[in-house]
């Protein structure tokens, strides 16, 4: 299945979970903040697996790919927290410059304090109050890891602005020259943000927002599939085909049918 690039609405979110999460491959702008309560929780970033035990955490960036596995029958509870880094760049004013070498923070690397904030932070908090426990969180959690440069880029957030546009403009026949002459680099720049940063091709990023818009087309009108599929931007059934199976694991017919039934 292809990663897909989620677009986070809020600048603080809070999850309790109380089972194993599992979550496709994806990315967002903001920072996200595992901690394991119990069990275990396994989390997958960047091509690398890691089993994420009780009092033990991972941290990941902006634009990194990753996703969330479940194996067997084992348990986990844990917090999830999303944060847009600019809320923490009073205190860390080069976080989006920088990325984790390695995301995974140790048990004994984790402060008593940050312990007690992730147990007793809750989502129904005012915002404020949020904020403070984040901020507790963060300072503790953000001085144990070491840190790599991000490579250097001529716009801020160039990824995040290839994909807003991409979203609106997906039903169009989007290329990387197209895309050089909207932001006024070149083409070459242009496929180093998507190797690099977005970690998925022109090709198959524009396939995953076509193909969400399918889906949507699906569960809410009786167009034929073959509208669909040109509504959203598809060259031909053959392609419209080929890329929502890869996304979603079934043809467009297979998931029309699972959603009427």
């Amino acid at each position: 299945m292809l990663p897909f690039y989620e677009i986070q609405t809020k600048d603080l979110r809070l999850f309790r979970l109380t089972k194993p999460l599992t979550f496709p491959a994806h990315m967002h702008r903001n920072i996200e903040l595992l901690y394991v309560l119990s069990g275990v929780q396994y989390v997958r970033i960047d091509e690398t697996e890691y089993a994420v035990h009780e009092g033990e955490a991972v941290v990941i960036f902006s634009d990194i790919v990753h996703s969330y596995l479940k194996k067997g029958d084992e348990p986990a509870e844990a917090v999830l927290l999303l944060c847009n880094p600019r809320l923490l760049g009073g205190m860390f004013p080069d976080l989006e410059n920088v990325q984790p070498v390695n995301p995974f923070v140790a048990k004994d690397s984790i402060h008593e304090e940050a312990a007690y904030a992730l147990r007793h932070i809750k989502k129904k908090e005012e915002f404020a109050l949020k904020l403070g426990w984040t901020y507790v969180i963060m300072s503790h959690l953000l001085r144990r890891l070491e840190f790599a440069q991000r490579p250097r880029v001529p716009v801020r957030d160039m990824s995040q602005k290839i994909i807003e546009y991409l979203s609106a403009n997906f039903k169009e026949p989007v290329t990387l020259d197209s895309l050089a002459a909207e932001f006024c680099v070149s083409k070459y720049y242009i496929s180093h943000i998507f190797s690099n940063r977005i970690k998925m091709n022109l090709r198959n990023c524009l396939g995953m927002l076509r193909a969400e818009f399918a889906a949507q087309l699906i569960r809410t009108t009786d167009d034929s599939l073959s509208e669909i599929g040109s509504r959203a931007g598809f060259e031909s059934q053959r392609t419209f085909n080929r890329v929502f199976h890869a996304k979603y694991g079934m043809s467009p017919r297979e998931f029309r049918h699972h959603i009427r039934k």
